[in-house]
């Protein structure tokens, strides 16, 4: 392979559009500065998954980024940030509060933001996931499409009762029943109502609440629990929540609904992706698309990608928490999948500025593979940029947009 090869490649997935499968931007607020500590905030930087906080001086800015100068999430985002806001210099303790007063001074710009997802990260459309108000899409992002989180449904067993995002169906839908019928056929209504209105996809976040792994429950248990109401135990609610999942499966199964499913890291017990087997097989309509390589059980994918025709692998935040693992997934993947069409990529972030850094990330990994491909000769390169532009846009397109 000589060089020219190896940069046409490179130049080709650093250049084309992409389609984020899966975003969550969120509107920042804060009524004063948006500065770093703001970013960070906002950001798989924040507290929750580092366990640091920035601080407020130079000592805790400079040994926040000592602590972190190695870890994935920090790489991308220094990255993100110096192209982003013209910066001569990397991030430090030292000139911190330049980077965040240039950050301010841009964002105040008039279309700034919408810039960045359209003129930085090339984001030809986007699979925004708004769980703090499912279904719903931001003001002036005209080529973002909704899914709808279904998580709040599982947990709506009474008017007091919510998930991990704190969302109650009955309260953000305005209904309130004891009878099982009753329940399932508001909550297929809502759901036709949301696929009507534009939604194109389902998403299950339910990793955070719960493990994956969902048996069949009768319908006159489930209507004995919903009856109960707010005085259920773990068994009963992890009960309940099975039959509300099958009936949300047999939904999607129905209406042709591809079904985004949160698979590896949250409440890591139960997460692998394996434990959705028996579900997949169940339901051969239905479109499943496994998110973040199941990380870290990213062969789990590759398993079930080479056994069911309706498993779709989507490498979405992978490259962010990992490169070398995303690199080795999609090498995997590439090899397994009994179609090229069943792979596709999402940023996951808060901010613009952190999807750009997460499309840094995923066309460094796709670029990576690509060329190793064709250096091993396994892939001849008009193959290798043909499956590049399938798997950065068009196989989300198709999926999700037909």
């Amino acid at each position: 392979m000589n060089t020219r090869e190896i940069e046409r490649i490179r130049e080709t997935v650093e250049t084309m559009p992409l389609f984020s499968s899966h975003e969550h931007y969120f509107e920042i607020d804060t009524g004063g500065l948006v500065g770093m500590n703001t970013l960070i905030a906002n950001s798989y930087l924040d507290a929750e998954w580092t366990f640091l906080e920035p601080g407020a001086t130079p000592q805790s800015h400079g040994l926040f980024l000592s602590q972190l100068r190695a870890k994935s999430y920090l790489r991308w985002f220094c990255k993100s940030l110096r192209v982003l806001y013209d910066m001569e210099e990397e991030l430090s303790a030292e000139n911190w509060e330049s980077y965040g007063s240039r950050i301010d001074e841009k964002r105040r710009e008039s279309g700034f933001l919408n810039s960045i997802y359209r003129d930085f990260c090339r984001y030809e459309a986007v699979v925004q996931d708004a769980y703090w108000s499912p279904g719903s899409l931001p003001a002036g992002m005209e080529f973002f499409y909704a899914a709808f989180r279904i998580n709040s449904f599982l947990y709506s067993y009474s008017m007091d009762s919510e998930d991990h995002n704190g969302n109650n169906a009955r309260k953000l839908y305005g209904f309130n029943t004891d009878d099982i019928d009753e329940y399932v056929s508001i909550m297929e209504g809502i759901i036709l109502k949301q696929v009507d209105g534009g939604c194109v996809a389902l998403k299950s976040a339910l990793a955070y609440d719960r493990p994956i792994s969902f048996d069949r429950v009768d319908k006159r248990e489930a209507g004995r629990i919903l009856k109960k109401g707010s005085r259920l135990v773990e068994k009963e609610v992890t009960a309940f929540g099975d039959y509300i999942f099958h009936e949300i499966c047999r939904i999607a199964q129905d209406h042709g609904i591809p079904f985004q499913i949160h698979t590896g890291l949250g409440l890591l017990r139960g997460s692998d992706p394996m434990n959705l087997e028996p579900v997949i097989r169940t339901y051969p309509g239905i479109r499943f698309v496994l998110f973040h390589g199941g990380y870290p059980w990213y062969h789990s994918i590759g398993g079930l990608l080479h056994n069911y025709p309706n498993v779709y692998a989507d490498l979405v935040w992978l490259p962010l928490i990992s490169p070398t693992a995303a690199t080795s997934a999609l090498h995997e993947w590439l090899e397994v999948a009994n179609s090229i069409h069943r792979i596709a990529w999402g940023s996951d972030c808060k901010t613009p500025e952190e999807s750009y850094g997460a499309s840094l990330a995923f066309r460094h990994v796709l670029a990576t593979v690509l060329q190793q491909k064709v250096e091993d000769l396994y892939l001849d390169i008009e193959d290798a940029l043909d499956i590049a532009r399938l798997i950065a846009s068009g196989n989300a397109r198709a999926l999700y947009l037909g």
